[in-house]
């Protein structure tokens, strides 16, 4: 089994599905609801649990109600929380979501800001086969990065918009989100974008587009490979089981593109069932579909 450290933001989500949006100053009921751990970090290594991978996460809570909550859903998924700072007087992130009848999801998070330097203790981690981190929490990743770089492992950054020229800079694989990697570059063009990365950070790099699937660059080519077409019921947090897969499919040894056609199944097979968390497939599951498909 492949040791894989994420790093990020955690939170704990309430999900409501509903046939649309509200849009308006008044009550509303939805058709049915969970309690879900949420987050990019921890979505992503939730992910790569179910996928057979050690997992551990570097995050923080507060010592608060919610922050329990969180460490005991990750726990109950085997995920490894040792690392997981537990901060006094400093709330736990979460969520309100609405997911809508076409599977698209809005959200309101709140979080807060870390202190500085409490990321220090990520020196003292042992070596992993992979290194995850969003870009949510910059300090934290600039130092999981650095220690990716540092033991010539597969380092991925989640790039969504505000993303750190540093954290590009020490990633071996960045993937954007479309958004992400427009507002990093400052260009709407994806191949004169992903040209950038690759040049002037000397990084591999990708932008991920929901059912558009994912294009990079091969021999300076754009290249797409798609999602598969699915009826989806739930995207939350689809992005972050994405990463997850991908992580743990280059901490196995496989090329970047074989790693985004099973990171692509990953999660498109986890927006077919609504329930946060509980609907990210394991392993059995991706293969499952593969062979009924």
């Amino acid at each position: 089994m492949r040791d894989i450290l994420i790093t990020g933001l955690t939170t704990l989500d309430l999900i409501f599905k509903m046939e649309n949006f509200p849009n308006k100053s008044e009550k509303y009921r939805a058709d049915t609801a969970m309690l879900s751990g949420g987050g990019n970090a921890g979505n992503a290594s939730v992910a790569v649990a179910r996928l057979g991978a050690n997992s551990t996460i570097f995050s923080a809570v507060g010592k608060d109600d919610v922050g329990s909550l969180i460490l005991a859903k990750l726990q109950r998924e085997s995920v490894n929380t040792e690392f997981v700072l537990t901060i006094e007087n400093w709330q736990s992130s979460f969520s309100s979501v609405f997911v809508d009848i076409n599977g698209e999801r809005q959200i309101m998070n709140y979080r807060n800001s870390l202190p500085e330097g409490a990321a220090k203790s990520i020196l003292g981690f042992p070596v992993y086969d992979a290194y995850l981190s969003d870009s949510r929490w910059n300090e934290a990743a600039i130092a999981t990065l650095s220690l990716a770089k540092k033991f010539k492992k597969p380092g991925i950054l989640d790039a969504e918009a505000p993303v750190s020229d540093q954290a590009v800079e020490l990633a071996s694989h960045v993937a954007f989100s479309k958004q992400g990697l427009s507002h990093f570059t400052n260009k709407d063009d994806v191949t004169a974008s992903l040209k950038l990365i690759e040049n002037d950070f000397n990084s591999w790099a990708c932008v991920t587009d929901g059912p558009n699937g994912v294009y990079f660059l091969e021999e300076g080519i754009l290249c797409n490979l798609p999602a598969p077409e699915i009826n989806a019921k739930d995207t939350l947090g689809a992005g972050d089981v994405w990463h997850g897969a991908f992580t743990v499919c280059l901490a196995e040894g496989k090329s970047e593109r074989e790693a985004i056609k099973f990171s692509n199944l990953a999660a498109a097979i986890k927006c077919t069932n609504f329930g946060g968390q509980s609907s990210i497939p394991t392993r059995t599951e991706i293969n499952e579909f593969i062979n009924s498909n």
